[in-house]
């Protein structure tokens, strides 16, 4: 992996390449971005002009399908573009940056495995995977997009369906063969059913579409081909890494011995399988290994020495003894600090993970890195070496009155109707306490993990940094329950502080870009954008009051927050 370059983080990884949310936009591809592909030479020139046509085409499409149906259809944006290269394996259906990547393929934007209209759909296809995290509500979904299409703009989506060499093609190219009658299927927004039929019409699943009770059979019949068909490119990838008979040991447990990382290795209910104050006991790891394929193998092995590099990270920087006082977590994540013990856990059956099943997917690596070495930074925050120093301490009380005072302005003038609509969040946000403190305690309640990123920010190289916070600013309309609108407010001036951790050039437009922020509260009149400045730099104002006491860590870039 090379740290070379504004764009480095894009190309970290041999298996994927990354359109970043930065360069997206309705004009396409942004030229200084266009310029690093062309010099990497990461696409051929054609594929890279279907590319471009295609974001524009999305982009366009969308804004008229939002209009015509909000509840429906998304309003555009831009995620990090994900684009699997040619032999590459990676894992089917994922997303490398959590909740803000659309994956695709690189055949996807080759004129002689795809086609404009094919590539355009992809778009609509991979933005609501993103968002429900499920093939067939994507499919389903998406579906009423073909009652607005043009014959010839079918035509062209069936022809890039049928040179598709995609895992998954055949069920493009299953839909691609049903179009002729789901076109004839009724949409209300744009068709509605204007006769009647034996039985009525019936509602086509999760789709919007109306249809007769024949269509509701042909229509199961689609969505099985659907399920079948995503059932097997998952089964073929994990077979691709499943055990071979007779295979020997990687080694996981020699190294182990010899190496003994400072890690915990945890299996099951939280069984330890090996300890490195017991190095030589690799017995009943070594059992459960003799299941697993030897890439699978070497990838535990690597993501192992990447937790024990974090950690060693952190302890070259700390100066006084480790507190024998560990916080209080909840075990999960890619890995954690151990309940009663200061050292990082690794778990091999990490819930929706396959940590034992494939090899660690693009950008998990960098991203166990940054979460080992946050979870580090809380024990240093609990340990009472990140905070605000004694002598800001006047500073700090006047920002979180500040912090109350804007919390209480934004709800106040907010139009009447929004006020009315969000009812049941204002009143179960007074019912313990007053409004602007009960808002501004999310900030508060987040303090601890900005402290913790201070650390990490110090510690981290600029990839695993980048990653963490590609991974952390993400729209909170898929996360928080849509009544909380002053809620994801103050999340939002939260977390952007994540991105000014980065050091993103432009980072109002990537939060608008990539979260509906502008729209949901600037176009929708919710907040004026200079009370939203004046919240977002208090909490700025509140963050950077956070420093890390030299005299308990040290740095080697002599760090200072």
């Amino acid at each position: 992996m090379s740290a070379e370059g504004p764009w480095a983080w894009c190309f970290a990884e041999s298996e994927v390449c990354v359109v970043p949310v930065e360069a997206i936009s309705a004009e396409g591809i942004a030229e200084e971005f266009a310029i690093e592909l062309r010099r990497r030479a990461v696409l051929p020139e054609e594929s890279f002009d279907l590319l471009r046509r295609a974001i524009r085409l999305y982009w366009q499409r969308s804004e008229e399908l939002h209009a015509l149906d909000p509840r429906r259809w998304f309003p555009p944006r831009a995620q990090h573009l994900c684009i699997v290269r040619r032999g590459a394996c990676v894992r089917p259906y994922f997303q490398p940056i959590h909740n803000a990547s659309w994956l695709l393929y690189e055949a996807d934007f080759d004129p002689g495995s795809s086609s404009l209209e094919f590539a355009t759909y992809l778009f609509f296809h991979a933005e609501r995977m993103a968002w429900r995290r499920e093939v067939l509500a994507a499919f389903e979904e998406t579906s009423p997009y073909w009652l607005l299409r043009t014959e010839d703009e079918v035509a062209d989506f069936c022809s890039g369906a049928r040179r598709s060499a995609r895992p998954d093609r055949a069920a493009f190219r299953a839909l691609a063969s049903a179009l002729p009658w789901v076109r004839s299927l009724y949409y209300p927004p744009v068709r509605a059913p204007r006769i009647e039929v034996p039985g009525g019409f019936v509602s086509l699943g999760a789709s919007g579409l109306l249809g007769s009770r024949s269509d509701a059979l042909r229509w199961q019949q689609l969505r099985g081909q659907w399920q079948s068909v995503a059932e097997g490119v998952l089964a073929r990838h994990y077979q691709r890494f499943a055990v071979r008979r007779g295979r020997r040991h990687g080694g996981l447990g020699s190294w182990l011995r010899e190496r003994r990382p400072y890690v915990l290795v945890v299996g099951r209910g939280l069984e330890v399988l090996w300890d490195p104050d017991r190095p030589d006991d690799v017995r009943p790891l070594e059992q459960l290994l003799a299941r697993v394929a030897p890439v699978v193998e070497e990838s535990l092995k690597a993501d192992i020495a990447t937790v024990d590099d974090a950690t060693q990270r952190f302890l070259r920087s700390v100066r006084v003894s480790l507190p024998s006082e560990v916080p209080r977590v909840e075990p999960g994540g890619l890995s954690f600090l151990w309940p009663g013990r200061p050292i990082v856990a690794y778990r091999l059956y990490e819930p929706g993970m396959a940590r034992l099943g494939l090899p660690a997917p693009p950008y998990e690596r960098l991203m166990l890195a940054a979460r080992t070495m946050h979870e580090w930074g809380h024990l240093a925050s609990a340990a009472g070496w990140v905070g605000v120093p004694p002598e800001r301490r006047n500073d700090w009380e006047d920002r979180c009155a500040l912090l109350e005072g804007l919390c209480e302005q934004v709800v106040r003038d907010a139009p009447a109707g929004v006020r009315v609509a969000v009812a049941s969040e204002l009143e179960a946000l007074t019912r313990q306490d007053k409004l602007g403190r009960a808002l501004a305690r999310i900030v508060h309640t987040r303090m601890e993990d900005y402290r913790a990123n201070l650390v990490a920010r110090a510690l981290l190289s600029r990839l695993e940094l980048e990653t963490y916070v590609r991974n952390n600013v993400t729209c909170l309309q898929q996360s928080m329950r849509a009544p909380a609108v002053f809620q994801r407010l103050v999340r939002y001036a939260y977390e952007f502080q994540y991105l000014l951790l980065l050091g993103l050039d432009d980072p109002w437009a990537y939060l608008c870009r990539s979260t509906w922020f502008d729209r949901e509260y600037w176009t929708s009149g919710i907040v004026s954008r200079d009370l939203t400045k004046c919240l977002f730099d208090c909490v700025s104002e509140l963050c950077a009051l956070q420093a890390v006491q030299s005299t308990k860590m040290h740095f080697a870039d002599d760090y200072r927050a």
